[in-house]
């Protein structure tokens, strides 16, 4: 018995597996014109190409047949795919549709929607880390210092947090909206990816969600660099709120900006030094020469490539509770897979927060209450998916 493959759905499960047309044909042995008729819903198929064709995307055969939910969802707020190839953006932006329709499908329970909507000026600093403050309240994260775990402040805010498996370009995150879903991804753990790199890639793409949700992506690098100074103004105003901040620095070392006193602030709040010293010009505590000087320092002690008190990396919890409630009894990757018609691998890659590579130091992590410490390892526009 011959039948078609819907479209989309085979579109959209290739790209997700980073796959093309000839690497499908290749599988079935077949010209890579014969798939394109295939996929492109000109040649039926046999039960046994389907076959063929679900094992290789890991998915069962009803699944190919099964017609993609009508999405919204917005492009990531890039820099330019010359920073992040479009294919790899393509991947991750494809993964996340599927794993937001399964979020839905299942009958996930997600965490309410607290994102604050901004009324101000994006353009205005002082708007943005007014409203920085005001998500911090929202995400029930204290004023008077560091932000404990920035992954689940997200989550506590509503938005899906999943992992990637690698930079993006010179990207460690992305964010978009699915529908009125907010889903923010960021590299996990890894060599390159110090903790203090990701707590601020994931406050960055808050700001992205929270800034930019009815804008599209740049299409000039003039607005590239403006819509990304302003993620970035909100990431650093949301880690080190102002008025706090220079309260906690007027303890430190007599209130002298030195690498010594920014070494000790960066053990209360979990942000790097090079993004203490951004900050503090942010907040005219320091001009341009005390910058410069200091960013000569922290590059004469080789501190460019590696900053000593390393901050340990976070993980997103939600998904894999939400599934451990949804199916309980010690199965629930099992059971969500065979219920979604997908390989279990899915649903593993979504909750990984893993290292990619082993650690070659120890480090520290992060605890927001000084003298407290742990050692651990190392370690816009919118477009429519479905019916038109």
């Amino acid at each position: 018995m011959s039948t078609f493959i819907d479209t989309q759905r085979v579109q959209l499960l290739r790209s997700a597996r980073g796959l093309t047309q000839t690497d499908l044909a290749n599988a079935l042995d077949v010209p890579s014109s014969t798939f394109a008729r295939i996929e492109n819903g000109r040649l039926e198929a046999d039960e046994s190409v389907i076959e063929v064709i679900a094992r290789s995307l890991g998915c069962s055969p009803k699944v190919l047949t099964t017609p993609i939910f009508d999405v919204l969802y917005t492009r990531p707020w890039l820099r330019a795919y010359a920073d992040a190839p479009k294919k790899t953006v393509d991947q991750y932006v494809a993964d996340t549709l599927l794993a937001v329709e399964n979020i839905d499908s299942l009958h996930l329970r997600r965490m309410p929607d607290r994102l604050p909507a901004f009324s101000g000026d994006p353009q205005d600093e002082a708007d943005v880390d007014d409203f920085a403050l005001e998500v911090r309240q929202a995400a029930d994260v204290p004023m008077e210092s560091g932000v404990p775990n920035v992954t689940r402040a997200a989550e506590r805010l509503g938005c899906v947090v999943l992992p990637m498996d690698h930079e993006l370009g010179k990207h460690l995150g992305l964010s978009t909206r699915v529908d009125d879903v907010p889903v923010i991804r960021v590299s996990r753990a890894g060599e390159r990816v110090p903790g203090d790199r990701q707590r601020f890639t994931m406050a960055h793409e808050l700001g992205h969600i929270l800034l930019h949700s009815t804008c599209p992506p740049p299409d000039s690098s003039e607005q590239a660099r403006e819509i990304e100074k302003q993620a970035h103004r909100f990431a650093s105003a949301f880690l080190l709120p102002g008025d706090a901040f220079l309260e906690d620095l007027s303890t430190a070392r007599g209130n002298r900006v030195t690498l010594s006193s920014l070494l000790a602030l960066k053990e209360r709040w979990g942000v790097a030094i090079k993004a203490m010293v951004v900050r503090l010009q942010q907040l005219g505590r320091i001009d341009s020469d005390q910058a410069r000087s200091l960013y000569k320092q922290i590059s004469a002690r080789g501190w460019n490539t590696g900053e000593p008190i390393f901050v340990g990396n976070e993980r997103a919890v939600w998904l894999t509770k939400a599934l451990d409630r949804r199916f309980p009894g010690g199965t629930a990757y099992a059971d969500a897979a065979r219920v979604a018609g997908l390989d279990v691998s899915w649903f593993e890659s979504w909750t990984n927060w893993d290292e990619l590579s082993e650690p070659s130091a120890e480090v520290l992590a992060f605890a927001p209450r000084a003298g407290r410490r742990t050692r651990v390892g190392t370690g816009g526009s919118v477009t429519r998916l479905g019916q038109q």
